[in-house]
C-alpha cells in the first residue's frame, strides 16, 4: 500500500515556467480519469464505490521550447481566479505569478513535492468550495469507474473508501485503487436476556484502510429507548480523554422512541491504526422504558471523509417479566382469588430477597419492577382484584422463587417457595400460576361450616371419658 500513494498522486512541476517565454497552446480535447478497484465481492455483491473530482488547475500543453525542441507532454498550470491564486499559495504548498501578458492568468507552482502534503493542501473545506470545477461518479458492476469529458489540468479525487489522489490529466488517466473498505461491526455478549439496570457489553470494530485518509472517523451509535448507554468507552482496552459518548439526542429507529449517541476518533489515532482494527468497547444498562418482551435494539454506523458506511445488523437485548395468576379450582373451573401477597427470592431456602417497586410500567400496566439503590421497595407483591400481579425486569439467567406471605382469606398459605423457570421465548409476561387450597381453620365459604360439628365432637369425647372414670371410681368403692 505504501506504493499506492505514487500511483495515485501526481506530483505538479517543481520549477515555475513562465508563459512569456515559451510558445505553447491550450489543449482542446477532453480527457478522462478512470479508476479500477480491486475490492472483492460481499454477499451482496459488487460494492458501488463513490468518487468526486475537483479540479483546481488549468493545463496549457508546451508545444516548442526557447530553442525550438519538442516538449511533448510537458504543461504550465494556471488560474484565472486571483481568489483561487491566492487561497492556493496560502495552503503554503503552492505559490503564482501573474502572467504579464494576460491579466487574467495566474501561474501555480508547487513548492513542494510531497504528494501526501499537496493532497492535505487541497482536501480541505475551505479549498474544496473554490475548484474550478466538481463532479462526481460511481464504480459498476465491473469494478471501474470513469469520468470523461474532463478539461485537462489538475484534479483532486476523493474516493468512498477514503482514498485521495492529486491527478495530472493531460491525457486520459487510468489508475488501481488497491484500499480497502472501511468497515464497521457491532457485537453484544451474545443472546442477551436482561434484568432492570443490568449492563449489556457491546464491542465495535473498525477495520482501518492500510492507506487512511488523515481525517477524524464519526461513530454514531442509534439505541431504542430502553437502553441507557454508559458513556466511557475503551480503545483497543484503553481508555482515552476524548473516548466518551456525547449526549443521547433524541431520535426513532423503526418507529420506535430511540436516542443517537456519537463518538469521534481522533486522526493520529486512525492513522496511527493504518491496516488494523479499533476495537471499541461500551455498555448500556437496560432501563425502566424497556418494555417486557419486546427486543431493545441499537445500531453503528461510521463516517469517515467523504464515506458514510451502511448501519451495522441491529444487535438486541429483551426484559423478561411474568404475571402471577392467583387462583383455586372450583370443580372443573379455576377461580381467580384476590388478597394473596408475594416477596420474590433468589434461592429457594435462604438467600436475598429481590427488592421490587411498584409503579406504572413502560407497557401501561401497574406492577412491580426491580428497585435501584436508594429507592424505597415495596412491602411485597399483592395481586389484584383479578387474582394477578406484574412483574417486568427479569432475565433469564437469575434464579427466581416467589414465596408466598398472605393467603388469600379462608385458604391454607404455601409452605414452600414456588420456582419460576423463565422462558425466554415468549412474546407477553410469562404466565406464573399458583394454585391454593382450602384451608383447615377457616372455612372457604366465610361461614361457620364444619368447625361446629368439630367442637361439638371433641367436647363429647372428653365428656365420655371423664363419664367413664367417674363411673369405675364408683364401682370401686
Amino acid at each position: 500500500m505504501k506504493g499506492i500513494k505514487k500511483l495515485l498522486t501526481g506530483i505538479l512541476a517543481a520549477t515555475m515556467i513562465m508563459g512569456a517565454s515559451l510558445t505553447a497552446f491550450a489543449a482542446e480535447d477532453t480527457v478522462s480519469i478512470t479508476i479500477e478497484n480491486e475490492l472483492k465481492e460481499g454477499a451482496d455483491g459488487v460494492k458501488t464505490i463513490d468518487y468526486t473530482y475537483y479540479q483546481f488547475l488549468k493545463a496549457e500543453v508546451i508545444s516548442l521550447d526557447q530553442n525550438g525542441a519538442s516538449q511533448s507532454g510537458s504543461a504550465v498550470y494556471y488560474v484565472e481566479s486571483e481568489a483561487l491564486a491566492e487561497a492556493l499559495q496560502n495552503t503554503g504548498v503552492f505559490k503564482y505569478t501573474k502572467a504579464a501578458s494576460n491579466t487574467e492568468r495566474y501561474y501555480i507552482e508547487a513548492t513542494t513535492q510531497d504528494a501526501q502534503a499537496i493532497v492535505n493542501a487541497l482536501n480541505t473545506d475551505d479549498m474544496k468550495p473554490l475548484a474550478i470545477s466538481t463532479g462526481t461518479f460511481s464504480s459498476g458492476a465491473d469494478r471501474t469507474a470513469t469520468a470523461s469529458g474532463l478539461e485537462p489540468g489538475y484534479y483532486l479525487v476523493l474516493s468512498s473508501l477514503g482514498t485521495k489522489a492529486a491527478l495530472q490529466t493531460l491525457e486520459d488517466v487510468t489508475i488501481k485503487e488497491k484500499n480497502e473498505d472501511t468497515t464497521v461491526t457491532k457485537d453484544d455478549n451474545i443472546d442477551v436476556d436482561a434484568m432492570f439496570d443490568k449492563e449489556v457489553e457491546y464491542t465495535i470494530t473498525i477495520k482501518v484502510p492500510e492507506s487512511p485518509a488523515e481525517k477524524d472517523i464519526e461513530v454514531v451509535d442509534t439505541a431504542t429507548a430502553g437502553l441507557t448507554l454508559d458513556k466511557n468507552v475503551l480503545v483497543n482496552g484503553e481508555a482515552y480523554d476524548w473516548s466518551v459518548w456525547s449526549d443521547g439526542v433524541a431520535t426513532t429507529k423503526d418507529n420506535k422512541a430511540a436516542f443517537e449517541y456519537k463518538l469521534t476518533i481522533p486522526k493520529d489515532t486512525v492513522v496511527a491504526n493504518a491496516g488494523e482494527n479499533i476495537v471499541l468497547t461500551y455498555k448500556a444498562e437496560v432501563n425502566k422504558n424497556a418494555v417486557v418482551y419486546v427486543p431493545e435494539q441499537n445500531t453503528a454506523y461510521i463516517v469517515y471523509d467523504n464515506n458514510k458506511s451502511a448501519e451495522t445488523v441491529p444487535v438486541t437485548v429483551k426484559t423478561l417479566g411474568i404475571k402471577i395468576i392467583k387462583y383455586t379450582m372450583n370443580g372443573n373451573e379455576e377461580k381467580r382469588l384476590t388478597g394473596a401477597e408475594f416477596t420474590l427470592w433468589d434461592a429457594l431456602e435462604g438467600g436475598n430477597q429481590i427488592a421490587l417497586v411498584q409503579e406504572t410500567l413502560a407497557d401501561g400496566k401497574v406492577g412491580y419492577r426491580p428497585a435501584k439503590a436508594g429507592e424505597t421497595a415495596a412491602t411485597s407483591i399483592v395481586v389484584d382484584e383479578n387474582g394477578e400481579a406484574f412483574v417486568a425486569g427479569l432475565d433469564d439467567d437469575a434464579n427466581y422463587y416467589l414465596q408466598e406471605e398472605v393467603a388469600p382469606a379462608g385458604y391454607t398459605m404455601l409452605d414452600e417457595r414456588f420456582e419460576v423457570v423463565m422462558d425466554r421465548d415468549l412474546t407477553e409476561y410469562q404466565p406464573v400460576k399458583i394454585l391454593n387450597n382450602t384451608g383447615l381453620v377457616l372455612p372457604s365459604t366465610g361461614g361457620i361450616g364444619t368447625t361446629i360439628f368439630y367442637i361439638v365432637g371433641g367436647v363429647l369425647i372428653v365428656a365420655g371419658i371423664a363419664y367413664f372414670i367417674v363411673r369405675r371410681k364408683a364401682n370401686a368403692q
